[in-house]
């Protein structure tokens, strides 16, 4: 028996749309490692912060630029998570709707296979019916 390709079609679909989920998971996943990094690099600078009294301010000041440098090194980084995020969420979104498009056309075809089925019924009772009216007739 041939395979229907439209079963063929909708297992790929559905294979894509795991794909991307699993894809979009593990971006989520980084998004949030580095979102913890730079908040803890924010955290450590506002520690040196309180800490930079007497002797420890002049450290905490050559330190600084260094501590800003990396905390936008960190934000560059996150921007470039969260924008793959959303690229990602744009890529499962498209997945879905393409293999919804398949489930639909699957659908429409089932249902013109029925009511092609419905009218051949029909058309046998109606045959028959009539049938049964030309033997009655000629009785």
């Amino acid at each position: 028996m041939a395979r229907d390709p439209l079963a063929v079609l909708r297992r790929m679909r559905e294979a894509a749309v795991t794909e991307a989920q699993r894809n979009l998971a593990a971006a989520l996943i980084r998004e949030a490692q580095e979102a913890r990094r730079l908040e803890q690099h924010h955290s450590t600078i506002r520690h040196e912060m309180s800490e930079a009294v007497g002797e420890y301010g002049a450290a905490f000041a050559d330190w600084l630029p260094y501590a800003r440098q990396h905390a936008e090194t960190l934000q560059t980084t996150l921007a470039g998570e969260q924008a793959r995020v959303v690229h990602l969420q744009e890529i499962l979104t498209r997945r879905r709707t393409e293999a919804e498009t398949v489930a639909k056309a699957m659908q429409r075809q089932h249902l013109e296979a029925e009511l092609i089925r419905a009218r051949k019924e029909q058309a046998a009772l109606d045959e028959a019916a009539s049938r049964r009216i030309a033997r009655s007739g000629k009785e």
